[in-house]
């Protein structure tokens, strides 16, 4: 036998033995398949957005308007005045306050939430406004500052910028550099930017439209730092000439979001009466004396960033929701588009491999999403810290996950997926920017694995052992406990690695130095383990909904975690084989079913699928794409030259 015929002889013995395998699981997986009957996709929507449904019907009726049409023939200022003018017109309706930010957070979330269906530029310009200015003085300010402000910033009277970040200085806000220096003799603070670096950059609104902003600035009173503090600095006055000592300098255009006015801000000496001050945690006296309930600077930098968590829902919010429309469309296209011959692309599992966990993940972050709403809600104050990790780690997780989705849901469509009429192109280049505003992702998912560590710090625990056969691994109490174990082994890796450098640290007072470059030195797998984190909450979440649902809607969302839950195994499948917890034959049961539970939503033309896209809840009216439609027509709706 010459070496081709045995190398040819051993791939059929390998190849028989892996597909006797594959049939002999599958057959093992069998009693694990979700049956799903009939439901109705309107209640699905009612049952997983949870709140709000009356406002967020009104104002998608609204949005029917011939002015929220998008124009993708518009020039860059045409484009940045239809967004004024789109946001004008909906303030115009009053469909909830600034002051809702704090009496009404739901409302206020699902107001500004709706508007990313219509156009990203739209949602952001107004959540800027409304969130960023608006909440800052909601959140921070006083009486005084909202009785004079708010209302001004209901009607448009003032639009509103937020001046954080600087050009030298993003993540680390505490680290920024724009003064703000008490003047006894005035009775007035001064604002200055020292240098370029302590610009003001990236600023939304601030280009062209914006009269008034939330500056960051660091705070000396009578020659004593106290810290980042926040001020109302005019930027414009009435007639929209920039106020003294202000200088503005368009960012000019971008990848995307160009409807969105973003400008770089430096501050000469510029003054502002004392009231410019949020005084909510500390304020300083007209003799210049500084007085606060919280002494330490660390902690009031904590209250004072704290109303970032709403901006980062709304960001984590308008991930998920662009989501539902690129899936929609997609799905929507790929079951009515044959290709080589009359066979649907849907029906191949390439196909459905790519749109149809994407699918899956889109609904467990709306659930995850709708629930933490609801814990920030409650207005514990004990549910700070849960609220700060689950708000970071959503926010990265669903806007990553946007990212792949969108990208999966546009190749999935081909060319009609470059197309600009079909939504997908411009949703994608518009919101790349959620990666890395409000809180870039690395950071973000940091800050999930840092809250985990210390808690594993006071408390070190061993993660439990899981022992699962491959037939059973597709069982959702054995999904559950997989991902479970893989956040509880990373923490301990982790937590393990910064115990060791602290006990090498010696008797040097060097432990804490010690421990947090250990911590750096593992960021990849600080980042993962943020990931695990999200992940097994997000699991946990849709179980719990499916289990607490109506019958009809249990089903259907049962199948949705299994399928998002087993993904999420089949992504971190080398973690669970090198540590020994699964096996090649696992891994083999996990991709059957994952397959097994594809076929099932895409059968029978893709009616499961095309009814959980339903159940998203998006009027026609805002899919807006032709593909969605009926393919064959799209010529008809182009313009000619």
């Amino acid at each position: 036998m010459t070496h081709v015929q045995r190398i040819e002889t051993l791939s059929r013995h390998l190849t028989t033995a892996v597909g006797v395998e594959m049939a002999s699981i599958a057959d093992e997986l069998a009693d694990n398949t979700v049956q799903v009957g009939q439901f109705n996709p309107r209640e699905l929507y009612e049952y997983t957005v949870g709140d709000n449904i009356e406002l967020r019907d009104r104002i998608f009726e609204f949005l029917k308007d011939d002015i929220f049409k998008p124009n993708h023939y518009l020039s860059l200022m045409e484009f940045r005045q239809l967004t004024l003018e789109r946001l004008q017109k909906f303030v115009a309706q009053q469909f909830f306050v600034t002051k809702d930010y704090l009496d009404d957070p739901r409302k206020f979330q699902a107001g500004l939430a709706a508007l990313a269906f219509a156009d990203y530029s739209l949602c952001i310009k107004a959540g800027v406004h409304f969130t960023l200015c608006g909440g800052t003085i909601a959140k921070l300010g006083t009486e005084k500052h909202h009785t004079k402000l708010l209302p001004l910033l209901d009607d448009l009277t003032l639009p509103g910028c937020f001046g954080m970040t600087e050009l030298g200085h993003g993540s680390n806000v505490m680290g920024i550099q724009t003064q703000a220096v008490y003047d006894k003799a005035s009775d007035s603070f001064i604002i200055n930017t020292p240098d370029d670096t302590a610009s003001k950059f990236w600023i939304g609104g601030a280009a062209q439209h914006g009269k008034i902003c939330t500056v960051f600035a660091q705070l000396t009173v009578d020659g004593k730092w106290q810290g980042p503090h926040v001020f109302v600095v005019r930027l414009r006055d009435n007639n929209s000439q920039l106020t003294p000592g202000v200088k503005i300098l368009d960012n000019g255009p971008k990848m995307g979001l160009n409807g969105v006015d973003n400008g770089q801000i430096w501050f000469d000496h510029v003054k502002v009466p004392r009231d410019a001050l949020l005084d909510k945690y500390a304020s300083v006296s007209a003799e210049g004396v500084y007085t606060s309930s919280i002494k330490s600077v660390s902690q009031r930098f904590g209250m004072t960033v704290g109303g970032l968590t709403t901006g980062r829902l709304l960001i984590a919010q308008g991930a998920v929701d662009a989501c539902k429309v690129g899936t929609s469309i997609a799905i929507r296209y790929s079951c009515k588009r044959p290709q080589f011959g009359e066979k649907m692309i849907m029906e191949y599992i390439t196909q459905q491999r790519r749109l149809l966990p994407g699918l899956a993940t889109t609904y467990a972050m709306q659930i995850s999403m709708a629930r933490l709403r609801d814990l920030a809600a409650r207005g514990d104050p004990q549910d700070g810290k849960a609220i700060h990790v689950l708000s970071s780690g959503l926010k990265a997780a669903a806007t990553w996950s946007r990212v792949e989705i969108l990208q999966s849901c546009r190749e999935c469509c081909g060319g009609q997926g470059f197309l600009a009429a079909n939504k997908i192109g411009p949703m994608k280049t518009d919101m790349d920017v959620d990666v890395t505003f409000e809180g870039d992702n690395t950071v973000m998912m940091q800050q999930v694995s840092k809250a985990l560590l210390d808690t594993f710090m006071k408390r070190p625990k061993k993660p439990q052992a899981v022992s699962v056969a491959p037939g059973a691994v597709a069982a959702p109490e054995a999904i559950g406990q997989l991902l479970q174990y893989r956040e509880d082994s990373l923490t301990a890796q982790l937590g393990g690695s910064m115990a060791r450098a602290m006990k090498g640290a010696g008797p040097s007072g060097r432990a804490m130095t010690a421990a947090n470059e250990a911590f750096e030195a593992d960021l990849d797998e600080v980042v993962a383990l943020g990931w695990a984190h999200v992940e097994a909450h997000a699991y946990r979440m849709l179980l719990q909904q499916a289990q607490e649902a109506p019958p009809s809607l249990g089903a259907p969302l049962q199948l949705l975690g299994s399928l998002y839950g087993l993904t999420r195994l089949e992504r971190s499948m080398a973690h669970y084989l090198a540590s020994g917890v699964l096996q090649g034959s696992h891994a083999t049961a996990v991709r059957a079913q994952i397959n097994r539970l594809c076929g099932q939503l895409s059968a029978n033309s893709g009616r499961l699928a095309l009814q959980l896209c339903e159940g998203f809840g998006i009027p026609d009216h805002l899919l807006q794409a032709p593909i969605a439609f009926d393919w064959q027509q799209i010529g008809t709706s182009w313009k000619h030259v």
